[in-house]
């Protein structure tokens, strides 16, 4: 698997098309995230900058995303020493979860902060049974439960010197 940073404006579309099989899949299994409205190509552009997407590869195909950014002060407004890299929207295609393909993507984001020479890895998740679960298995320390709006945001953390 590759991290494999956007370059094209036609990549908006391209991650949004993906991120709405997330939506939709979740809407099957009655456990909704995102809206299709917050994934359109139009939301994406309104909440990300074109170089904090990032396409997960494997063979040369796009099988899931992230945006990183170096900082967060909507989710992590304590956070500012620039030290940290900032995870949303990690998704996998919905055909390709199950498979060890999480964990493998969060080792390449893991990667890519250690790259940058960040010592730190962050990030936010719905506060769910199953992706407290992931998190830890893939090393993440639970920081805290935070209300953003009407949603319970869990908070992880994850030093990257642990794989240096």
């Amino acid at each position: 698997m590759e991290l494999v940073k956007a370059t094209s404006s036609s990549d908006w579309a391209s991650a949004s098309e993906l991120l709405s099989r997330v939506v939709n899949r979740l809407a099957l299994l009655e456990k909704p995230l995102w809206t299709l409205e917050q994934v359109s190509t139009q939301g994406l552009k309104e909440a990300y900058r074109l170089e904090e997407l990032h396409f997960l590869t494997l063979n040369n195909q796009r099988i899931g995303l992230a945006f990183l950014q170096e900082s967060d002060p909507m989710f992590w407004p304590e956070i500012t020493n620039n030290d940290s890299l900032f995870v949303h929207k990690l998704a996998l295609d919905p055909a390709l979860q199950g498979k060890g393909n999480g964990r493998m993507a969060i080792s390449k984001v893991l990667q890519e902060a250690i790259a940058r020479g960040l010592n730190w890895l962050r990030l936010d998740c719905d506060d769910r049974p199953e992706l407290h679960r992931f998190y830890q298995k893939c090393g993440f320390a639970f920081v805290d439960l935070k209300i953003m709006g009407a949603f319970n945001v869990a908070r992880y953390q994850r030093l990257t010197s642990m794989e240096k």
